[in-house]
């Protein structure tokens, strides 16, 4: 018998956020009154479970990204030679780069949190450690990235706005979190998902943290951010305004409906499943959605 409603709809809400905001204001507080980024384009702003409004109790930390938006990267591999030629004509070399804004974003921190608290060696992101009014917080530094699909004399913004981070060990990294949560925004909608995709992906997160509790799965084969792409790829018309019916539709679809792949990111931009690093594997999948499967249907 499928978990009962009541429990679905306990498990399908949104904790309170207080620390988390504070938090989140006091790392634009740190970099904003920075002298360092006077006269420059930057944009703060959360990414992940709390951006996304996806986050469950057991979410103790935020991903704040900081980015540069003076200075940005671009693919323009997609323009023809023409478009190149004017594209380059038209743009000039950044003196201001990553790796000294980085270290800018740094010394910011520092001052406003002091160095006991930051830790600038995560190799994608600063970690700040929580206190007893904030939590713990990953701030992303990168660079707005362009991905161009044209260039012309009248048409000059026909790009895929992205970010991309350099990692430690030297990787370069394009995301788009801003699509994200903008298409996820989209899917929830009543008018498409009966507001219940948020609330599907909050029932599957706290049935990995029952599962991982009871020691039935390891906790890093299914991070949040698959577990969202992975939902967002079911059909609208799969969610209902009954919670139970959702889930069984859920996790039919991915289990029984799905090619992976054919399976996107929210965004768009990538496919779900690959041999990089930072896709999922259909293996990992397989096993966590078979898991919460046998969860739902025997708790």
């Amino acid at each position: 018998m499928a978990i009962h409603n009541n429990q679905l709809e306990i498990w399908s809400k949104a904790p309170a956020s207080t620390k988390s905001t504070y938090t989140y204001d006091q790392i634009k507080k740190a970099i904003n009154s920075s002298p360092s980024f006077s006269g420059k384009r930057i944009d703060i702003y959360l990414q992940g479970s709390y951006a996304n409004s996806t986050n469950i109790k057991i979410d103790s930390d935020i991903d704040v990204v900081v980015q540069l938006n003076s200075t940005f990267h671009r693919d323009i591999s997609k323009l023809s030679f023409e478009q190149k030629t004017l594209y380059e004509s038209e743009h000039s070399n950044a003196t201001y780069g990553f790796e000294h804004f980085k270290k800018d974003i740094i010394q910011a921190l520092i001052n406003h949190f002091g160095s006991a608290d930051v830790d600038a060696f995560g190799n994608k992101c600063i970690k700040i450690e929580g206190t007893n009014l904030r939590v713990n917080a990953d701030v992303i530094p990168c660079l707005h990235h362009r991905n161009y699909q044209s260039f012309s004399h009248s048409k000059k913004d026909d790009y895929v706005e992205g970010i991309k981070i350099v990692t430690l060990d030297g990787r370069e990294i394009i995301n788009h979190p801003k699509l994200h949560i903008e298409n996820s925004q989209h899917k929830n909608a009543e008018h498409r998902t009966s507001e219940k995709y948020k609330h599907a992906i909050r029932v599957l997160k706290n049935i990995k943290r029952r599962l991982v509790e009871n020691n039935n799965i390891n906790s890093d084969i299914a991070p949040s951010y698959f577990i969202e792409c992975s939902v967002y790829n079911v059909p609208d018309n799969y969610f209902h305004t009954d919670l139970q019916t959702t889930i069984h539709n859920v996790l039919h679809h991915i289990l029984n409906e799905c090619d992976p792949n054919t399976m996107l990111t929210a965004s768009h931009q990538h496919n779900l499943f690959g041999e990089e690093d930072w896709k999922w594997n259909t293996q990992d999948a397989s096993t966590f959605f078979n898991a919460v499967n046998n969860y739902f249907y025997n708790n």
